[in-house]
């Protein structure tokens, strides 16, 4: 016999897995500090006074970027593996499925591939083994602790914006 707990329970799983299905995330609710129109007319002043300060710029030569960290709270001991293939795990460790995307987008619309930096070591087993097999079309950059520094930054102004 069905209880109402059971039946909420489905019902969640239900709706969690359409969401998974349909690129929706789970966020958490805030509170703004500031309105949404006010946030339009900062940007709107900010742009008519950029433009006007660099009226040589051309809309292909500026771009915009930001990072965002992505974090997979994943157990050591599982991992994601294509059905069929191996699940061998070399090393295991706490939050290790860690990294940073960084996206880029031109001020005349065109968007720039993907800069994904994994959490690892130059070099080592991710880069020499799995890089290959990551999608094509996008860059892909190792540091320890997947973060933008100073030589990820060098690469990607070099490779991707060259």
């Amino acid at each position: 016999m069905a209880t109402r707990a059971s039946g909420y329970n489905s019902l969640l799983r239900l709706l969690q897995k359409f969401a998974d299905q349909h690129g929706f995330s789970k966020q958490r609710a805030c509170r703004q500090k500031k309105t949404q129109q006010d946030l339009e007319e900062t940007r709107l002043a900010f742009g008519k006074q950029f433009h006007a300060d660099h009226p040589d710029v051309a809309l292909d030569c500026l771009y915009n970027a930001d990072e965002t960290g992505i974090q997979y709270d994943m157990c050591p001991s599982t991992i994601w593996a294509v059905r069929g293939g191996g699940s061998y795990v070399a090393n295991s460790e706490t939050h290790s499925y860690r990294m940073t995307a960084l996206l880029t987008v031109r001020a005349d619309g065109a968007k720039l591939p993907i800069l994904f930096v994994i959490r690892g070591v130059t070099g080592g087993t991710i880069e020499t083994n799995e890089f290959a097999d990551y999608p094509e079309g996008h860059f892909y950059a190792m540091q320890e602790k997947a973060w933008m520094n100073g030589t990820v930054w060098k690469f990607y102004l070099r490779d991707v914006l060259a």
